[in-house]
């Protein structure tokens, strides 16, 4: 019998489902064939609905750049802009849900940004580690991400990430029209790697007599036949739940959510410029979130459906960027957050949403995607050898679930917002232990653990007062010495970067201008 997986079939048309596509057929080079079963989607892979998607940083690296794909070429194909930050307004203080950050009692402004940049290292130790001496000492009152990172002032000032010559300067990822996207991706996986495609509805599934999926069954008559299957289907997982029955295990015992009404408003980007950044905005019932694309802005608003009604969420979500509610297209989106028990069944994997869901104030859906296609590459399988590749992988994706469920949680836990109602109820729930203990580590000036540096970054961006220092570093004076060159040297650069970086709306029109012929 053929050991070896020759026939692959991903589920989903969506932009996972051809991101995972394009990545196999890649990777495999024609050793295996692979098929798209594009299905109709009722719900999108993430918060972003059908609109705009969040593209990481390393989609260009792992995808595009090994294709050789061209930033420019996919960026103009997909209308995308820049996406250097999330830029966090009104966490810290309480009050109606407003565009313009509130005036701190220390007399700063109320919101921070969390860069797809590294956090600098020095002598060993992240910079914010020595931030964090420096203000317990009260030798600094600068906020923690404009003390370490270049990004903050650039974002206020609207600033490109890559010079007009085409020279990066800061590290960032992309917001991009959904639509065509995918249509970008398909058009990749299609023409130059030989995917096949077929678009039909899933009607059902055979299996063999060991439970493996065997061929899936549409509602035009047609059978595709497969030795792996990959369910790209989002939030709906029908291959993962539906047809083999994995339970679904929500996180509504730590997260309230689940619901969210999205808008799209045309902007005026010759007058008014466009954000290089995300929007993420804390309000009374939730958050709303906000994304650039050339011409127009993609926002949505997030609340939990038990303590709001959709009519008010759409009502506060057009008051925020001032939209007439009855002119406006306003969109209503149910979302399950938690994840499948496991990930991979039999010789089915799931990726995206129908493997985990949590709001994306945990991290990029195409990071993860990403993330699990690779594993599932390192580890393929043969027909005969899935359970021990399976059962670490399976170990794998939980483990990143609970991170990203812990970060979505930490920024409701963390902020010092008291609003009666959505923000009390939300506060009352459970921790994790490891959460728990993330916390209780940064309050003792302890380093951050393996897969914690983002929980210190908001920790570090959200708490007021001193947080207790690390204690080795105040046996390091040549260190401190060090850090504070180190600090006076991201100063300088911002400063460099203010002047010879152009703005985000004059990189954008120069790429996006049509073509003279």
């Amino acid at each position: 019998m053929e050991r070896s997986i020759r026939r692959i079939v991903v589920v989903g048309g969506s932009v996972v489902g051809w991101t995972v596509a394009v990545r196999l057929a890649h990777a495999f080079g024609g050793t295996v064939s692979v098929t798209v079963l594009q299905t109709p989607a009722t719900l999108a892979d993430g918060m972003e609905t059908e609109q705009v998607t969040a593209v990481p940083p390393e989609i260009q690296r792992v995808l595009f750049d090994q294709l050789g794909v061209a930033e420019s070429a996919w960026m103009r194909a997909c209308r995308a802009s820049f996406r250097t930050a999330v830029r966090h307004v009104n966490w810290r203080t309480t009050g109606a849900a407003e565009a313009v950050a509130h005036t701190l009692p220390n007399g700063g402004v109320d919101h921070f940004y969390r860069p797809y940049a590294d956090m600098p290292e020095c002598e060993k130790n992240p910079l914010s580690d020595y931030w964090q001496t420096r203000r317990f000492h009260g030798e600094t009152v600068e906020p923690y991400d404009y003390a370490c990172f270049r990004e903050p002032p650039l974002m206020d000032a609207r600033k490109s990430p890559r010079w007009l010559d085409g020279r990066a300067a800061l590290s960032y990822g992309w917001h991009a029209d959904t639509r065509l996207f995918a249509e970008f991706l398909r058009d990749i996986a299609v023409r130059r790697l030989g995917v096949g495609v077929l678009c039909d509805r899933l009607r059902d599934t055979s299996r063999d007599a060991n439970g493996m999926l065997t061929a899936l069954h549409t509602e035009q008559g047609r059978t595709v036949t497969g030795d792996f299957f990959l369910d790209c289907t989002g939030q709906q997982g029908l291959l993962l739940t539906a047809a083999l029955g994995e339970p679904f295990e929500d996180a509504h015992d730590r997260l309230l959510c689940d619901s969210a009404v999205t808008v799209t408003v045309p902007h005026d980007d010759d007058t008014h410029g466009i954000e290089p950044y995300a929007t993420a905005t804390a309000s009374p019932h939730g958050w709303s979130w906000k994304m650039p694309l050339p011409g127009r802005f993609v926002a949505g608003h997030v609340y939990a459906r038990h303590l709001t009604t959709p009519d008010e969420a759409a009502r506060a979500l057009c008051a925020l960027w001032g939209i007439d509610p009855d002119r406006g297209e306003v969109r209503q989106v149910r979302h399950r957050f938690g994840r499948s028990r496991r990930a991979w069944v039999g010789n089915c994997v799931a990726a995206g949403a129908s493997a985990f869901s949590v709001e994306p104030l945990g991290g990029d859906a195409l990071t993860e995607a990403l993330d699990t296609v690779d594993r599932l590459i390192r580890d393929f399988p043969s027909r005969d050898a899935r359970d021990v590749p399976a059962a670490r992988f399976n170990r794998a994706v939980a483990a990143r679930q609970a991170r990203a469920l812990d970060l979505v949680q930490l920024h409701y836990a963390a902020a010092p917002r008291t609003d009666p109602g959505f923000w009390r109820a939300q506060r009352e729930l459970p921790l994790s232990g490891a959460l728990e203990e993330c916390v209780q580590a940064y309050r003792a000036g302890l380093a951050s653990d393996t897969g914690e540096a983002e929980h210190y970054g908001l920790l570090a961006a959200l708490q007021a007062g001193r947080p207790a220092p690390r204690a080795s570093i105040g046996h390091r004076p040549d260190a401190r010495r060090a850090a504070g060159e180190y600090f006076t040297r991201v100063r300088r650069q911002q400063r460099i970067l203010l002047e010879t970086l152009p703005s985000a709306h004059a990189y954008l029109r120069r790429l996006h201008r049509p073509a003279v012929a």
